[in-house]
């Protein structure tokens, strides 16, 4: 599987920088949502690809056990720390009163915590991490992403769509 995260966050970054697209509220959630689920199933199967590609041979059982402890970290870090992320984003782009460009989908702090984990990954592979942990630690991220990526999907649900 190829390295191409970082080559397509810049990308994306530049496109919603650069295309003069304005969404409303409702739309800017969609797209958050779908661009944090994207990415954290991007990282997801990025990390078991490498845990199963690992040269280290793990036996099943040991797999399958690191791949539940990267699991239930992330499941941690996206229901207590990224959801709040999430949900603060959520009440910030509820505040637009008119649209906005889609660079605005995350805020400068969002921006900042998804360069962070960009770089993480990047690390990893610049320090030569064995891919067996380095697929642990790309499952974990990935998954924390999906799951605060929920908030946005709630947040555009009818029930809470009528109450904005």
């Amino acid at each position: 599987m190829p390295t191409s995260l970082p080559v397509i966050m810049p990308i994306i970054f530049i496109a919603l920088l650069l295309l003069p697209i304005r969404l409303n509220n409702q739309q800017m959630k969609g797209l958050a949502f779908v661009l944090w689920l994207i990415g954290g199933l991007f990282l997801a199967f990025r990390g078991v690809y490498f845990m199963v590609a690992a040269p280290e041979q793990p036996d099943a059982l040991m797999l399958l056990g690191l791949g539940l402890i990267a699991i239930a970290i992330g499941f941690g870090k996206g229901k207590f720390v990224l959801s709040k992320t999430s949900g603060k984003n959520i009440e910030r782009i509820d505040q637009f009163t008119e649209p906005k460009r889609l660079l605005l989908v995350y805020s400068l702090r969002s921006w900042i915590i998804i360069a962070i984990m960009v770089g993480i990954s990047v690390s990893l592979t610049v320090f030569n991490t064995p891919l067996l942990w380095r697929g642990a630690i790309n499952l974990a991220i990935g998954f924390s992403l999906i799951i605060s990526s929920l908030a946005y999907l709630r947040a555009l649900s009818p029930a809470n769509s009528s109450a904005s």
